[in-house]
Formats: C-alpha cells, sequence, structure tokens
C-alpha cells in the first residue's frame, strides 16, 4: 500500500471539494437549503455538489476503493480501503458566511479502521492540514511540531454540544470546564476544530455526538502531532472512538479532561 499515493488522492480530493464549495459562496443567495433531522442539521446544494467533486477525483483514482460519506451513503469497494467523507463540515456556520467550516478527506482500511492518509482544508482562512499513518502531520510545506500540553488552567478547549441526550447535560459540562480552563469556544465544525488543534490553534477538544465523515481525517492530524484521541471510556489508537465522542489533546493532559467531563456527565 502506498501511503504517499492515497495522501495525494485525498490532498486532490480536498481541493476539489473546497472549489466546489467555495464556487457556491460567491452565489450563496441562490442556494437551496433544506433541514434533515431539525433546523440545527441543514443540508445544501454547496454540500452535495461538493461532495460529488470529491467523488469524481476518488473514482478517477482509486476506482476500487469503498466511500463513506455524509451526504450520499457509502459505496462498497474491493480494495480493503474506505474513504471517508464530508463535503463541509459545519453547513450552517457556511451557510452564515462564518469562518469555521471545513473539508475533511480520509483514508482508512476498512477491517480495524485504521486511519492511513487524511486532509482537512479550511478554505475559509486558507489553511490545509494533511497527515499519513507514520508520516507526521503538515501544513503549508512545513512539518506541525509535537504537541505540548499547557497547564489546564491555560488550556484553551473547543466544545461540541453533542447529540440530543447531550445536549440536556451541556450546561453542566461547560459548568465544569470555564472555572478551571483559560476559556470554552463552540466554532460549529468539528473537523475545523481538530485541525486547529494539530496546528496549534486550540489546546484540546471535546466533540461529543459525531460521525465518523466529521472527525476521521482530523482525528490522524492530531494522532500524527502526537496528541491523545479517545471518548470518556478511554483512549483509542490509529483509529476513532466508536462512540462518536472524540476528546483530543496532548498525551500528559488528555486524563485530567477526561475526569472532568466525565465527572459533569456523571452528575
Amino acid at each position: 500500500m502506498d501511503l504517499d499515493e492515497l495522501l495525494t488522492v485525498a490532498r486532490r480530493a480536498a481541493d476539489a471539494g473546497a472549489q466546489a464549495a467555495m464556487d457556491w459562496r460567491r452565489r450563496v443567495d441562490e442556494l437551496t437549503v433544506e433541514e434533515k433531522a431539525g433546523p440545527d442539521d441543514l443540508v445544501s446544494q454547496a454540500d452535495r455538489e461538493a461532495e460529488r467533486a470529491i467523488r469524481a477525483v476518488l473514482a478517477a483514482h482509486r476506482p476500487d476503493d469503498g466511500i463513506l460519506g455524509e451526504e450520499d451513503g457509502s459505496v462498497e469497494g474491493s480494495s480493503g480501503i474506505r474513504w471517508i467523507v464530508d463535503p463541509i463540515d459545519g453547513t450552517t456556520n457556511y451557510l452564515y458566511g462564518r469562518p469555521d467550516w471545513a473539508v475533511s478527506v480520509a483514508a482508512a482500511r476498512v477491517d480495524g479502521d485504521e486511519l492511513l492518509a487524511g486532509v482537512v482544508a479550511e478554505p475559509m482562512v486558507g489553511r490545509t492540514a494533511e497527515a499519513v499513518r507514520g508520516g507526521g502531520a503538515w501544513a503549508a510545506g512545513v512539518r506541525l511540531p509535537r504537541l505540548r500540553g499547557v497547564d489546564l488552567e491555560r488550556t484553551l478547549i473547543e466544545v461540541n454540544l453533542g447529540r440530543g441526550d447531550q445536549k440536556s447535560r451541556a450546561g453542566r459540562m461547560v459548568d465544569a470546564l470555564v472555572p478551571r480552563v483559560r476559556d470554552v469556544r463552540r466554532g460549529g465544525s468539528a473537523a475545523a476544530a481538530l485541525a486547529q488543534l494539530a496546528t496549534g490553534r486550540v489546546d484540546a477538544v471535546w466533540l461529543p455526538g459525531l460521525s465518523p465523515w466529521d472527525y476521521a481525517a482530523g482525528v490522524l492530524l492530531v494522532q500524527e502531532v502526537g496528541g491523545r484521541v479517545g471518548d470518556l471510556a478511554g483512549p483509542c489508537e490509529g483509529s476513532w472512538p466508536a462512540s462518536g465522542d472524540v476528546l483530543a489533546a496532548p498525551a500528559e493532559r488528555w486524563e485530567t479532561l477526561r475526569e472532568l467531563i466525565a465527572g459533569a456527565y456523571r452528575q
């Protein structure tokens, strides 16, 4: 398996998705927008066309691979590799003209979900970060340094409110964090948040209630800069938490944050 080839294809696919999304951003008033599960779960023509652009690149370069995408579902492959795609992670931000949205493309083994290559593009801020298993993470041609944990009281943490059953406890989670950390942020895109952690723009993230396309590429970015990723049950290595609840932080700060957040959810 050529990991560099997978990374090259991931980069091309993310670029294609970002181009399609930005083309629509310039005429956003023409978009048709629908609610999927509710008013906080939006989809637009931009999401669908960006995913089609991504899938076209993948089909051209890796026709035997499977694909799992947020908008167009799953396609089985025969190669043992599956692509996990979110064309616009943070659609609400995208539609409101806010910068925190991202295009996420990752390749993983079907057997075991081992992450192999991933790219997260943040088109509104002109940033793209990429990683390959065992090869580190990179942005703007520069290898990203390993994460270093800061004191808990100096930790800036990005959070997500999670699923419906988690939202009812989100207030307790925020109450537990705010007195102990530097501050809390909620950007609205898991892919962007994980890229921000890997590139030093936030110190930790707690992102419950996700699907694999939201975080697959971002998880690999964090792992390849030495960060620890898991959920409230414990860390995982090489893949993502099956629960869809993602805690990512420097290794030396991870357990402290896990205990703090888990305590809030137990109350």
